[in-house]
């Protein structure tokens, strides 16, 4: 439907907006590739924009390279103060704010309205970057994989966590994803539909998407069952490192219990075939 990714984007969009008012406050703190906006009240000469460079650093008027990474603006705003105040200003008064947000970016992959890398600026919720993203496709698929870069602790000496496996389904809705908050460097990757296709002697041919632990019989459940001649031979065409391959299946061994019923996989075409008088 036409629809769907609309809602989709307003159920993120509110979803983020309830995060914001709930989640508690915590100061953003500068890296290299951001920018500082610096205003000092009735010193024209020292206020402007200041890129923090690969060192952490700002090149600040009178100063030279001061450290800033790592610092709130709070702290960039007492350590500049302090400096100034140690050799050329009595009483100096300052402002610092990051015009530019550049260096801790999340990069949202796959299946959302515009996947690319984003930068967070301040605590952020997975809820609120998908909103940033525009929301999910309408070809989402059922899981959305959260990949971490490192551990929260940053004395392990483990390597990345496993990822984070979460339902699409539930993201929309809001269930979760408005307490998951995003470090830098995350991956999101929204997987694709899983689809299959069923043709034949089916009631309704065509494309379907696959749930977990899908089986054949459940397959041609889906597809509003077998018609009346179909035969009891099912084929099923699936690809397998690059090679097609036809796998052949008795739905009456199936419905007996003498054969066990087969998963399906994604790309598979079930084929029912027509039996002859």
């Amino acid at each position: 439907m036409k629809f769907r990714p609309l809602l989709m984007v307003l159920f993120l969009c509110v979803a983020a907006v309830a995060a914001g008012q709930t989640a508690p406050a915590l100061e953003y703190r500068v890296g290299p590739g951001d920018v500082l906006e610096v205003e000092a009240f009735d010193e024209e000469e020292i206020s402007g924009e200041f890129l923090v460079e690969p060192t952490g650093n700002i090149t600040f008027p009178l100063l030279g390279p001061v450290p800033v990474a790592g610092k709130t603006a709070a702290d960039v705003v007492a350590t500049i103060e302090q400096l100034l105040e140690r050799d050329f200003y009595v009483d100096v008064q300052l402002k610092v704010k990051v015009s530019v947000f550049a260096s801790q970016p999340v990069t949202v992959l796959g299946e959302v309205e515009e996947p690319g890398t984003y930068y967070l600026e301040g605590r952020t919720s997975l809820t609120e970057m998908l909103a940033r993203a525009g929301g999910l496709k309408s070809s989402a698929g059922a899981a959305l994989e959260l990949r971490r870069t490192a551990r929260d602790d940053p004395e392990s000496t483990e390597g990345p966590p496993d990822p984070l496996v979460l339902s699409t389904a539930q993201l929309v809705t809001g269930e979760i994803g408005r307490d998951v908050y995003l470090h830098p460097g995350d991956v999101i990757f929204v997987s694709p539909k899983k689809l299959f296709f069923i043709t034949g002697e089916v009631a309704r041919p065509g494309q379907y998407e696959i749930s977990a632990g899908l089986t054949l019989m459940q397959a041609i459940s889906q597809a509003g069952g077998v018609g009346k001649f179909a035969s009891q031979s099912i084929e099923v065409h699936r690809f397998v490192d690059g090679q097609r391959q036809m796998l052949d299946f008795d739905l009456s061994q199936i419905r007996k219990g003498k054969v066990v019923d087969p998963e399906i996989l994604a790309s598979d075409v079930v084929y029912v075939k027509r039996r002859f008088f």
